[in-house]
C-alpha cells in the first residue's frame, strides 16, 4: 500500500497522480508490577514507540478492545493508582498519529496481562500468662494482622474443632474468665476480610497450646500437746509415752472440700485421712505409745471437675516417744523422802527412850532421896544438941588454896562429875577419913544425903530432894556426900 504525500502532475500527454506511504512501527508496552497485583496497589502500564511521526498518541485498549485511556506522545504512562479487580485482564497499546489531514495508526503492541489479587498476612497470636494454667484462672488468647483490609475479623478455632469463636477486629483477645479441663489444648487464629464483595481469608497463625492444671500447695504440719507430754529434744520432737498428742493438717484456700491424708513411716500404720474443715484437719492420738514414734508428712487430696488431684508431701514431722518419768520420779522422791524420814524416826525413838530413861532415874532418885530425907531428920532430932560438920575436900577448878586453917562448911561444896571408882555407891562411912583444908579428921558419926550436883559442877543439897535435876550423865548412879 502506498500513500502518495504530494501529487506529481506530469503533463506529457495524460496527468497522473502519485502517492508516498506512511508506516508507523509496532510500540512497545511494559508492566510496572508482576502479573499479581495486590487490590489497592498501584500498577502503571506503559507504552513507547520509535518514529518521526513524534505528533501522535497511544491509546490504552483492555483486551476486549475497547479504550481505557489515551495520551499522547511517543512514550506515555497509563496508570492505575488503586488497583481494583475490575483493573484485571489483558491490556496492549497502539499509537496513532495524524499525517496530511490523514490518520495513521501503529499496529497493535504485544500484550501485558495482570490479576488483582488480595493478600492477607499472616497473624500472630500469643498467650498470657503460660503454657500451663491453673484451673479457675483466666487465660488471655490475642491474635492480631497488620494488613490495609482493617474491616475484618479474627476467627479463634481449637484445633479438635470443639471451640470456636470470633471478633471483628486486626487485634482482638480472646479470655476465658475460668479456665476448665475441656478449654486445654491447641488454638489458631485466621482473619477474613471482604473486599469488592469478595472474601479472602489469612493464613493460619501458628498455634498455642496450654494444659489446665490443678497445683496443690505443700501442707502445713504442726504438732500440739494439751498435756504437756512433749519436748524439743537432741532428735527433734519427744513425746512421752502415755502422753495424748495431735498432729494438724492445713492448707491455704484453694479449692473447697478435700481430705488431709496423714502419711507415717516407722511401724504398721502407713496413713489415715480425714475431710478437710475450714481447709485443716486434726488428728488426735490418745496416748502415745512406740508404735507412734517416726515421720509424718501430710497429704492434701482434693476432686477437681472429677479428676483428683494430691499434694506433694515433702514436709516431714519427726517424732519419737519416750519413756514416762513418773516411776523413776516417784521412786526417787520416796527414796528421798525415806532417807529423810529414817534418820528423824530413829531419832524420835532414841529421844522417847532417852526420856523415858531419865523419867524412870527420876522416879528411883526421888525414892531414895525422900529415904535418905528421913534418916537424916530422924538422927538430926535424936543429936539436935550436936552440931552437924561435913569434912568436905574442896575442889577448886580455877585456883588453888593455901590456907592451913580447917575449912568447914555446912553447905554441899563442888564435887567432881565423875563418879568414884573405890565402891558402887559413894558415902562416907564411920572412921572413914576426910580432909578439910591440910588437917585429917575422923568423921564420929557417918551422915548419908542424897547430893544432886548443879549444872555448874556445884552440889546442891535440898533436904527433901523433890528439885534435883538429873543430867544425862547421872542417869542411874546414886551420889551420896558423907555429912556429918
Amino acid at each position: 500500500r502506498f500513500y502518495l504525500e504530494k501529487p506529481v502532475l506530469h503533463c506529457v500527454f495524460k496527468c497522473f497522480q502519485l502517492y508516498f506511504p506512511v508506516t508507523l512501527p509496532t510500540p512497545r508496552i511494559s508492566l510496572s508490577t508482576t502479573n499479581q497485583v495486590t487490590w489497592g496497589e498501584r500498577v502503571d502500564i506503559t507504552c513507547s514507540v520509535e518514529t518521526q511521526h513524534t505528533g501522535g498518541s497511544f491509546n490504552l485498549k483492555k483486551g476486549s478492545g475497547s479504550v481505557i485511556q489515551t495520551k499522547s506522545g511517543t512514550s506515555v504512562t497509563f496508570s492505575f493508582p488503586k488497583v481494583d479487580f475490575a483493573n484485571a485482564g489483558s491490556y496492549y497499546c497502539q499509537y496513532q498519529t495524524r499525517v496530511s489531514s490523514r490518520e495513521f495508526s501503529s499496529p497493535l503492541s504485544s500484550s501485558v496481562y495482570f490479576t488483582v489479587i488480595v493478600t492477607v498476612p499472616t497473624p500472630r497470636i500469643s498467650l498470657s500468662p503460660t503454657k500451663e494454667i491453673s484451673w479457675g484462672e483466666r487465660v488471655n488468647i490475642t491474635c492480631s494482622v497488620e494488613t490495609q483490609f482493617r474491616e475484618g475479623s479474627f476467627t479463634l478455632t481449637q484445633s479438635s474443632g470443639s471451640l470456636r469463636e470470633t471478633k471483628r477486629g486486626t487485634s482482638v483477645t480472646f479470655s476465658f474468665l475460668k479456665v476448665d479441663f475441656i478449654h486445654e489444648g491447641s488454638y489458631y487464629c485466621q482473619y477474613k476480610t471482604r473486599v469488592s464483595s469478595r472474601d479472602f481469608s489469612s493464613p493460619q497463625s501458628s498455634s498455642v497450646k496450654f494444659l489446665v492444671v490443678v497445683n496443690l500447695l505443700q501442707p502445713n504440719i504442726s504438732f500440739s500437746a494439751p498435756d504437756g507430754g512433749s519436748h524439743w529434744g537432741p532428735q527433734g520432737l519427744e513425746v512421752t509415752r502415755g502422753y495424748s498428742f495431735s498432729i494438724i493438717c492445713s492448707t491455704q484456700p484453694q479449692y473447697r472440700g478435700g481430705s488431709f491424708y496423714l502419711e507415717f513411716s516407722g511401724s504398721n500404720i502407713t496413713s489415715t485421712n480425714q475431710p478437710a474443715v475450714n481447709h485443716s484437719a486434726t488428728f488426735f492420738f490418745h496416748e502415745a505409745d512406740y508404735d507412734h514414734q517416726g515421720n509424718y508428712s501430710c497429704v492434701y487430696e482434693v476432686t477437681v471437675s472429677s479428676r483428683t488431684f494430691r499434694s506433694s508431701n515433702i514436709e516431714l514431722l519427726g517424732i519419737t516417744v519416750k519413756a514416762s518419768l513418773a516411776p523413776f520420779i516417784g521412786s526417787g522422791v520416796g527414796m528421798g523422802l525415806l532417807l529423810i524420814l529414817v534418820p528423824i524416826l530413829i531419832f524420835i525413838i532414841w529421844r522417847c527412850k532417852r526420856q523415858k530413861r531419865q523419867m524412870d532415874a527420876k522416879m528411883v532418885y526421888k525414892q531414895r532421896a525422900v529415904n535418905t530425907y528421913d534418916t537424916s531428920h530422924g538422927m538430926n532430932e535424936m543429936e539436935e544438941d550436936e552440931e552437924d560438920y561435913e569434912n568436905a575436900d574442896v575442889f577448886q577448878n580455877n585456883k588453888d588454896s593455901n590456907d592451913s586453917d580447917d575449912d568447914y562448911i555446912s553447905i554441899d561444896e563442888k564435887v567432881d562429875k565423875k563418879p568414884r571408882t573405890t565402891v558402887d555407891n559413894d558415902y562416907s562411912g564411920p572412921h572413914e577419913m576426910s580432909f578439910a583444908g591440910n588437917e585429917l579428921e575422923e568423921d564420929e558419926d557417918d551422915d548419908y544425903e542424897n547430893v544432886c550436883m548443879s549444872e555448874e559442877g556445884g552440889v546442891d543439897m535440898h533436904a527433901d530432894g523433890e528439885k534435883c535435876w538429873l543430867d544425862s550423865e547421872f542417869e542411874d548412879e546414886d551420889i551420896y556426900a558423907n555429912v556429918e
